[in-house]
């Protein structure tokens, strides 16, 4: 049990369950990590920035009331001189405080800067850090943002907070901070002119900064744990989901492997019928498709060399038999048909030993046939045309008998050769054996997607439709329709015999 429990754990389903939970823990770390290098920024550097865009707001705004109280000369550029203009950049002076650079000429850039605008009663711009940007005399409602520009108009500058904002020149971070003279009239232009608001503003980027970075300026903000409450809560559920999910994800797929390892299991002991369905078009179908063809052709190898190694069993038989037939049987006939043709020297006029004499030769030009018949010729990898010209060679040698060979070197499939082989085999014997042929024809070509072979005798003749007790034409005709082919025989009593049989070949 044991075992069994510890298979499941490190086999193919824990594996993927494990594997699943530890890129789902890998991509919501590396989320939540991205997530804090993007959001603490946010939450940490904008709110100290503020409260220096705040400070410098109100600093500007109580130097301008207690210096100026007249009025802010015409032509004054607010601002330190010393600082260089970085756009899109906010930088603090030796102080601490938001550095806010004196601007006099153009600003070759389509970033916001770290500027200050002095602002009348009536909304226009009184003088500014950047006069390229912020002219005087023009609204500040065309200059600044939109959320600055409605707390001016509504008198609550310094308790409007919806920084950051967004400016034809990008984000910034804002202030507005009255000076405590809203309410006096406006002079000429010539003159100077009071100031009632004071607008701060910095540039605003929040980038990305490193994780752990981002962990220790979250723990500066104080109570931070409930912000991160959450992306613990989702690493512990991600756990157990992990688990759940992994298992419905690698069931089906564990459960085709096992019953590829069942399968395979049946045949490597020896079941070659073993088949598997296809219950997919992925990798796992397709070797499930493979396996099956493979216990497929397993099979049909394992039942050829079956049918070879009988095939073989009997050739091997039969030439043992004819041996023995040739050593014992045919020599005492060879040996009495001698006998009989020396008493027939002897004695011409005695029937009886002309008779013996006869019957000895047909005796032995029986067994001659039966021992070719029992010694068939083989295919053995040469092809059709050389095996067919040793059984035409055999008739001739053994029997005396012609035969004339007109044979093609055709290529057709393993079954049709043999085929073709044993029909002339069958043939021969019965043309010889029935027939008392003394001459032979035998043929092979190749036409129309078909092959023919055709064997002719000159012996006696039968006729095709009358009831035969042999089973050799019965065989032949088998063979033929297993192959696809068709059988015609043209003979008559005493005008030989021709077999014809055409089979389809690719």
């Amino acid at each position: 049990m044991l075992d069994r429990v510890r298979r499941r754990a490190w086999g193919l389903s824990g594996r993927l369950t494990a594997s699943y939970i530890l890129v789902t823990l890998a991509v919501v770390v590396l989320v939540e990590a991205l997530a804090l290098g993007l959001q603490v920024p946010a939450l940490v550097n904008s709110a100290t920035l503020q409260g220096q865009v705040d400070a410098a707001a109100k600093s500007y705004a109580q130097q301008l009331s207690q210096r100026y109280r007249g009025g802010l000369p015409a032509g004054t550029v607010l601002g330190d001189p010393g600082q260089p203009a970085q756009p899109g950049l906010a930088r603090l002076g030796l102080a601490g405080t938001l550095a806010v650079p004196a601007i006099t000429g153009p600003i070759h850039s389509h970033q916001a800067v770290t500027a200050v605008v002095a602002i009348a009663a009536d909304g226009t711009v009184v003088a500014s850090s950047a006069p390229s940007r912020y002219p005087p005399g023009r609204a500040a409602a065309s200059e600044l943002p939109a959320p600055a520009t409605s707390a001016i108009r509504t008198g609550a500058a310094q308790d409007f907070k919806v920084p950051p904002a967004s400016t034809p020149y990008g984000s910034v971070l804002w202030a507005v901070w009255p000076t405590g003279r809203a309410g006096i009239s406006r002079p000429l232009a010539s003159g100077p002119r009071p100031v009632a608001y004071v607008y701060a503003q910095a540039p605003w980027s929040p980038g990305f900064i490193s994780p752990i970075r981002a962990l220790s300026e979250l723990g500066q903000l104080g109570d931070y744990r409930s912000l991160l409450s959450g992306p613990f809560a989702l690493l512990i559920v991600i756990v157990p989901v992990g688990v759940l999910f992994g298992l419905l994800a690698s069931w089906r797929i564990v459960r085709r492997i096992r019953r590829l390892d069942r399968a395979a299991a049946a045949v490597a002991d020896g079941d070659y019928t073993v088949t598997l369905p296809v219950s997919g078009r992925d990798e796992v179908g397709q070797l499930e498709a493979n396996f099956t063809t493979m216990t497929r052709q397993l099979g049909s190898a394992l039942a050829a060399e079956r049918q070879r190694a009988t095939t073989d069993a009997r050739a091997a038989e039969r030439a043992r038999i004819a041996r023995e037939i040739h050593d014992a049987i045919s020599q005492h006939l060879f040996g009495l048909r001698m006998i009989a043709a020396g008493m027939r020297r002897a004695d011409p006029g005695n029937q009886q030993v002309r008779a013996i004499e006869r019957i000895s030769e047909e005796a032995l030009r029986d067994m001659q046939s039966l021992l070719t018949e029992l010694r068939p010729a083989s295919l053995d990898g040469a092809g059709l045309a050389p095996a067919l010209r040793e059984i035409c060679a055999a008739y001739h040698d053994r029997l005396g008998v012609t035969v004339d060979a007109d044979l093609d070197d055709v290529t057709v499939p393993a079954p049709v050769e043999h085929a073709l082989l044993r029909i002339t085999q069958e043939a021969c014997t019965n043309a010889v054996r029935h027939g008392n042929a003394r001459r032979l024809a035998v043929s092979v070509t190749r036409q129309d997607g078909h092959v023919e072979l055709a064997v002719r005798d000159t012996g006696t003749g039968f006729d095709p439709a009358a009831p035969h007790t042999g089973s050799g034409l019965a065989h032949i005709r088998d063979r033929i329709a297993e192959l696809g082919g068709t059988v015609d025989i043209d003979s008559a009593p005493g005008r030989g015999a021709a077999l014809t049989v055409r089979v389809p070949v690719p």
